[in-house]
């Protein structure tokens, strides 16, 4: 091991020129472009998410519900791309007359998030233009998002919105169907004529009930008379009570007459009700399909309501809220030379040790070829 170790050393001992080389080179190429470039300033956003409210518009179940935190990832998630988008950052380019590329821009972006909190850098040679970068290019970033957001509300509401007129077609046709039905046959609601007509026929019974038991108790009194005027003498009441019969006799033909009438009634009605009940089927299944879709036609248009809801709250974006709006930096940001040598260091002396070695493999390799040779 320890002899190993005194290789390694030889070998970079041999090459200590080459690593230094790398090492100067590579650090005054830093300190070069360091001292070429111009001065940056650094603009910066804080925004704040709450949990935002679900944008599905659920037609036959809701969704099982999603954790606050876990909303509250994906909000930043998405809304990070949308400050990432190539999209958003032309639109910023081409609000500010930026003349540079999408790409150029979305470099001097940075985006973390912390918590409920995002934190939107941006850097610029340009103080005030940092300013207005950051600004612009949040808030096309919100209207970004937001399109996006509503898209499910939009495409939701355009779907219910063509069932709707669907239903609405059928809605008129099958109301126009039970007019047509009522027209013909002359009723307004089929249940209540048919209670009205066995309403009326329970009433005519009852009458004719009456003048049955009224025609029996004439026809007993009369019966009554002729057996007194059989008894009686001749000479005395015997035309009394033969005329008291005779009134009792024209009494019941007379409420014989009206049974008639009421028979004739009762025949009518039970007629009519029959039809009634033979055209129940077709009513209740007329009734039966307008009712059907008044209740899709209802269901659709509250759904519809609830997307045009969700669809304005999604392109409302209250659930970001902006803590820190971006300032114009009154100094440059800290330079981040010194970081940059540090890492170039570290990888320069890698590199270059790295080198040493293939250098010197390559080395024994030709000697062992030379030797073979020889």
């Amino acid at each position: 091991m320890v002899a190993e170790i005194l290789t390694y050393l030889r070998i970079i001992g041999k090459r200590w020129w080459l690593i230094t080389l790398i090492f100067i080179v590579t650090n005054s190429v830093i300190l070069v472009n360091a001292l070429k470039a111009k001065p940056v300033y650094q603009a910066y956003v804080k925004l704040q998410v709450i949990a935002p409210e679900s944008q599905q518009v659920a037609l036959f179940s809701e969704t099982k519900p999603v954790a606050s935190r876990d909303e509250i990832v994906a909000v930043q998630v998405q809304f990070d791309a949308a400050l990432h988008s190539p999209y958003v950052a032309w639109q910023t380019i081409a609000d500010l007359n930026l003349g540079i590329s999408a790409a150029e821009l979305l470099e001097g972006l940075t985006v973390s998030a912390e918590e409920e909190f995002l934190h939107v850098t941006f850097v610029a040679d340009n103080p005030m233009l940092v300013e207005a970068i950051a600004t612009t290019h949040v808030e096309n970033a919100f209207k970004y998002y937001a399109q996006i957001r509503a898209k499910s509300a939009t495409v939701a509401l355009q779907f219910i919105q063509q069932q709707l007129s669907d239903e609405e077609k059928a809605l008129a046709s099958a109301q126009n169907a039970l007019l047509e039905f009522k027209l013909a046959h002359n009723v307004d609601s089929l249940p209540r004529e048919i209670i009205a007509i066995q309403d009326q026929l329970r009433d005519l019974r009852l009458e004719r009930a009456k003048l049955v038991a009224e025609r029996e108790a004439a026809q007993a009194v009369a019966e009554k008379y002729r057996a007194e005027a059989a008894k009686s003498d001749p000479q005395k009441a015997a035309v009394n009570y033969t005329t008291l019969a005779f009134n009792q006799d024209v009494a019941v033909a007379s409420i014989l007459a009206k049974e008639a009438e009421y028979d004739r009634l009762i025949a009518q009605q039970e007629t009519k009700l029959e039809e009634l009940l033979k055209l129940t089927t077709e009513y209740e299944e007329l009734v039966r399909n307008v009712n059907r879709i008044q209740a899709n036609y209802n269901f659709l248009s509250d759904k519809e309501n609830e997307a045009k809801l969700k669809q304005s709250q999604a392109n409302n974006v209250s659930f970001i809220q902006i803590i820190e709006p971006a300032r114009m930096p009154d100094r440059p940001a800290p330079s981040r030379t010194p970081k940059m040598l540090a890492v170039g260091s570290i990888v320069s002396l890698i590199a270059g040790i790295i080198l040493a070695f293939i250098l010197e493999f390559i080395s024994l390799l030709r000697a062992s070829a030379q030797s073979e040779n020889s």
